[in-house]
């Protein structure tokens, strides 16, 4: 039976991102951008990260026979992401986000074909033909759809982390937030969204909140780092700057490959890992798309130890 170190549990995007604007489009104007980049993005920006870090990782993805599949498998394969799981559709799938970062922030279009009704059967099915340590969704997923792979992991042993992409659950106020993350053991959202999830107005409550319900909790705060969560402790682990920031799109992401890395491979604690994410991270905006700029191990590892 196939081992892997972490199992990825998300779908692939096709991410256009227009670099070089000087403001948001408006109705009835036309603007230029100065620069255009075509890439993988989502769970696509997490897998090569991972890859470039040497992690032994397993994505179940789902990819059809249309073009923008076609690229970001071919992207996957130069940066040697294992796709040995994924399963490949002899019909269109497409997901395709368009990107205008400006000064910092991100507008987004996205055109996603529905998601296959089997979905969550398949990504069950790859998680009992092969070995694992650890599980990470790339975004929010309702607790009755993936209550068996949760199951499964535990029963093997393996942890599960899952991330939290805007949608517009974070504003029912009817959810219950506590059942829809049992059984995570990390939770790592963004300070936007963490801030919706608890009602909260600024990032101490939010993360005490929030570590309350799942046992570490991650929170990505642009450049100001990330908060970690856990057994009632809080700290704020610093940003780190590798240059320019030109593109913040798929950073968390990159963060979650390199906290990650850091947790499940190298046995690092929270904090110390949460130091790997923000590396990550920080390599990350400093080139359009979330992994183009990822950092090599070599290139984390000198980073880490020459700022501990």
């Amino acid at each position: 039976m196939r081992q892997y170190d972490i199992l990825l549990f998300g779908e692939y995007f096709f991410d256009v991102i227009y670099t070089g604007l000087t403001e948001f489009p408006i109705s009835g104007r036309e603007i230029f951008s100065t620069g255009i980049t075509s890439t993988g993005g989502a769970m696509f920006t997490t897998a090569c990260a991972l890859a470039r870090l040497g992690v032994n990782h397993g994505w179940p993805a789902t990819f059809g026979n249309d073009n923008y599949s076609q690229f970001v498998t071919t992207l996957a394969a130069r940066e040697r992401i294992d796709l040995s799981l994924a399963r490949f559709l002899d019909e269109p799938f497409r997901r395709v986000t368009t990107s205008l970062p400006l000064h910092g922030e991100r507008a987004f279009v996205t055109y996603a074909d529905p998601e296959r009704a089997d979905k969550y059967d398949h990504w069950l099915q790859m998680m009992q033909h092969v070995q694992f340590r650890h599980i990470h969704f790339g975004g929010l997923e309702a607790p009755d759809d993936v209550a068996p792979m949760i199951e499964l992991a535990h029963k093997r042993g393996a942890t599960v982390s899952m991330d939290c992409h805007d949608t517009p659950l974070l504003a029912d106020l009817s959810c219950d937030w506590p059942r829809y993350l049992e059984g995570i053991d990390i939770f790592t959202p963004n300070m936007r969204e963490a801030m919706l999830i608890t009602r909260t107005s600024d990032a101490r409550s939010a993360v005490h909140q929030l570590s309350q319900w799942v046992q570490v909790v991650l929170v990505k705060d642009g450049g100001n780092g990330a908060w970690v969560g856990q057994g009632g402790e809080i700290a704020l682990v610093p940003s780190y700057k590798v240059g320019e920031v030109i593109d913040t799109t798929g950073a968390g992401d990159c963060f979650c490959a390199g906290y990650l890395f850091g947790k499940i491979v190298r046995g690092l604690s929270d904090v110390e890992a949460a130091r790997c994410g923000n590396i990550c991270g920080g390599f990350s905006v400093t080139g359009v798309g979330g992994a183009t700029t990822a950092p090599t191990l070599a290139q984390l590892e000198s980073v880490f130890y020459s700022n501990r």
